[in-house]
């Protein structure tokens, strides 16, 4: 057990704490997909497009994704722990475009960050669009929002 003392904002054994909650999120424990994520990745790999993941995690995200059954559906992972540039640097979108063999231009970007992800992306020079599944950010009108992964397949044919 760990005792936390909230008038000092301190955790007692932080250092168990820690560990605790690192290797909770080295597997599919600490994560949970959308109901539709299998579905559209199914849809988006039957059309032959090639998929990645840029992410400013680290190395914990390989087996995450093994662990979630997801890993297979991807062509390049770029997380910023490897390439040394973290979103929104256009580095790692570059990167990214790099590894997955497709100019910037071409790549539609999905993020739930309207300045990490969509805006960072668009300055890179990729589509993006924002994914906003509770209309948490309806003031943004000038960035594309859809509401679930499954809104991404039509914006494939526009």
């Amino acid at each position: 057990m760990y005792r936390v003392f909230s008038d000092v904002g301190m955790i007692e054994n932080f250092d168990a704490f820690f560990d605790e909650v690192y290797e909770r999120f080295r597997s599919s424990q600490g994560w949970v997909l959308f109901p539709e994520t299998v579905e559209v990745l199914q849809e988006l790999r039957s059309r032959q497009l090639k998929l990645g993941v840029i992410s400013n995690f680290d190395s914990r995200i390989y087996p995450v994704m093994e662990s979630l059954g997801i890993r297979n559906f991807f062509d390049a992972i770029v997380l910023s722990s490897e390439t040394g540039f973290c979103k929104p640097d256009p580095q790692i979108f570059e990167a990214a475009a790099t590894a997955i063999g497709v100019p910037v231009s071409r790549i539609l970007l999905v993020g739930d960050s309207p300045y990490d992800d969509v805006e960072a992306g668009i300055r890179a020079g990729m589509s993006a669009v924002l994914i906003d599944r509770s209309d948490r950010y309806s003031d943004r009108e000038h960035l594309q929002r859809i509401s679930s992964l499954k809104d991404v397949i039509p914006k494939l044919t526009s």
